[in-house]
């Protein structure tokens, strides 16, 4: 009876916090910048000593758990059909108090304030003639940076370093008080699931971990990572995830971090513009191995119940445009202004609202 009580409790906590959002001014201040450093950066101070996924062991803990649970107590017991039920009633009070961690881990970041709320994005200056502009400027500057690129490769320790050096400065621009302790990125055991379903990289909002996918290119990494440490800055939204890991990149000094942005941008990009502007062979090559990677274990059908999945997801957590919120950043690239530094110029500064 005690555990009954426990599951319905549960159940009806996560069906509260799923619903019933909390005001975005509150998360921002006493969530976002409140409660979320601290912890995260205690935990992650954790997770980076580990040498593997934490994620893994995690995921090994919890289903791994749950299917021996259900094989001994179904074989122990005589009338297995109530003992289903009563097991599938304590999966779904486990589900809910994993769902209440959840929220309270990470996920209220989903409420914080749009992006542009905090910046001064002017819709008018996203038109075809701007983004074409655009275009035009990311194939130019993918032509010049490749070379640069390429003889100027850096291990990942110096790359994770200087890609650092780089990200600080836009999350404490885009709204961040605290610093938050920046993940190390790791490989996980389910890699190749990864690549079957087209997935790049994860945060563990348990775990506070980054885990990137270790089939990428090395030109492929740095704006990856810096997209899964922006959702490790509170940043849950995956518009602001993109357009802090393309801000990171852009404003790099290093030509290796630049070129990784500029293949990414240049790859969300209406394909019908940049078709117009020609690449080098060094970019097309690059480009073209980057495709053979990303089509050599994709599965079409994971790939659809994934997104499917994660589309579903991400609406459930109000981000409105689901999946298509990955391609939303080119907006407030085009549409916002930025400073010498690199950096986006915020409401209230340039002119901004």
């Amino acid at each position: 009876m005690r555990g009954a009580i426990v599951d319905a409790a549960a159940l009806a906590l996560a069906l509260v916090l799923a619903i019933v959002k909390p005001n975005a001014e509150w998360v921002e201040r006493h969530f976002a910048n409140g409660w979320y450093p601290p912890v995260q950066t205690t935990v992650t101070g954790l997770t980076n000593r580990v040498p593997f996924a934490v994620t893994d062991l995690e995921a090994l803990l919890v289903f791994g758990g749950l299917i021996a649970w259900w094989i001994v107590r179904l074989r122990r017991s005589r009338a297995r059909l109530r003992t289903a039920a009563m097991m599938a009633a304590h999966t779904i009070g486990v589900a809910s108090i994993l769902t209440v961690i959840f929220f309270c881990a990470w996920g209220f970041n989903y409420q914080r304030p749009p992006m542009a709320s905090r910046v001064a994005f002017d819709p008018a200056r996203v038109n075809p003639q701007s983004v074409d502009a655009y275009a035009k400027t990311i194939v130019a500057a993918l032509n010049t940076t490749a070379p640069e690129a390429h003889a100027h490769a850096l291990d990942e320790l110096t790359m994770e370093t200087r890609l650092q050096a780089d990200f600080e400065p836009v999350v404490r621009a885009l709204g961040d008080r605290a610093n938050v302790t920046l993940t190390r990125p790791k490989s996980t055991l389910i890699n190749r699931y990864l690549s079957f379903a087209g997935i790049g990289g994860l945060f563990d909002p348990f775990a506070y971990e980054t885990i990137v996918n270790a089939d990428f290119l090395d030109f492929e990494r740095p704006f990856a990572i810096a997209h899964e440490w922006g959702h490790a800055a509170a940043f849950a939204d995956e518009t602001d995830a993109n357009y802090i890991a393309a801000l990171t990149t852009q404003r790099s000094p290093s030509p290796y971090i630049r070129y990784s942005g500029l293949v990414w941008i240049y790859g969300y990009l209406p394909r019908e513009v940049t078709n117009k502007y020609p690449l080098s062979p060094l970019v097309t090559a690059d480009l073209t191995e980057s495709y053979r990677r990303y089509m050599r274990y994709l599965n079409r059908i994971v790939f659809n119940v994934q997104w499917s999945a994660y589309d579903k997801y991400l609406k459930a957590n109000r981000v409105q445009s689901g999946v298509v919120s990955y391609t939303l950043f080119v907006n407030f690239l085009v549409g916002t202004a930025r400073d010498e530094h690199g950096l986006p110029i915020v409401r209230g500064e340039g002119g901004g609202r």
